[in-house]
């Protein structure tokens, strides 16, 4: 048996939430003859439902915040790490009080953005303004699954003196990944590439060969401990240089998987 881990945003999706017919159909055909499909990103479980509640998405598993949740098709929980509270709000603390950038909590029960004033609903598909008190709202949640920001211009400046703080103060309590422009903090020792290892171990399946995709800096370590690790021709010189295999389309990992490309 051959399991499939893939990335979603850039990867399995385009910046309007869409998913090729060629992909979906590839990905269904891979399911149909006995193999795996596991989606791994750094997406938390609401945000991913957005789009596998409205999309025909074939997948077995769900690799979730970067490796800090890991779910079965039925969305039960097979494994789960937490930020600590006091870290959490020291970390939004910080992120908050520069203008122009959004920071972002999950708890597991509510998914809330907030910039200059404004909050989020960050859960809901229209990401509608709500009249909630973003600080007292993640003063109040007994933990966090993932904690996310980025400068609302897409620059990187203000970003990274955050990601410094965070890896100076608590680099022993969290992972903060890079991600274009955007951060995600999740716990310590949470990897896409943990998150692969750790299902890998839950699962009863024999895996026999593992196969990986994504076009980022947070998917090179989910690359590394597969069997076979993808990256497009598109994604960024660092991505291409530490991944052996490119492509153009997702569906041609699936088709070498099969036997049909190679």
């Amino acid at each position: 048996m051959k399991i499939l881990f893939s990335d979603m945003d850039g990867t399995l999706i385009d910046h309007n939430m869409s998913i090729s017919d060629q992909n979906i159909k590839k990905m269904k055909e891979l399911r149909e003859q006995g193999h795996l499909i596991a989606l791994c990103t750094g997406r938390n479980l609401m945000e991913t439902r957005q789009i596998t509640d409205y999309i025909d998405f074939p997948f077995d598993y769900l690799v979730l915040n970067n490796g800090g949740h890991i779910l079965n098709k039925n969305y039960e929980t097979l494994f789960e790490k937490k930020i600590d509270k006091k870290i959490g709000i020291d970390i939004l603390k910080h992120t908050t009080s520069y203008p122009g950038m959004w920071s972002f909590f999950c708890d597991g029960n509510v998914n809330y953005g907030y910039k200059d004033g404004i909050t989020i609903n960050h859960g809901s598909v229209d990401k509608e303004v709500i009249d909630i008190d973003f600080i007292d709202a993640f003063k109040e949640a007994d933990h966090f699954q993932i904690i996310a920001f980025n400068q609302d211009d897409e620059g990187v400046e203000d970003a990274k003196v955050c990601f410094d703080y965070i890896q100076q103060q608590y680099g022993d309590y969290v992972e903060a990944y890079f991600n274009t422009h955007y951060v995600d903090v999740v716990p310590s020792g949470c990897s896409k590439g943990t998150g692969v290892l750790k299902l890998l171990e839950l699962i009863s399946e024999t895996v026999d060969e593992v196969y990986a995709i994504g076009d980022s800096y947070n998917d090179l370590s989910m690359l590394e401990v597969a069997n076979y690790g993808y990256t497009f021709y598109h994604a960024h010189d660092d991505i291409k240089n530490a991944t052996p295999y490119h492509v153009d389309y997702v569906y041609e990992v699936i088709e070498d998987m099969l036997g049909g490309r190679k």
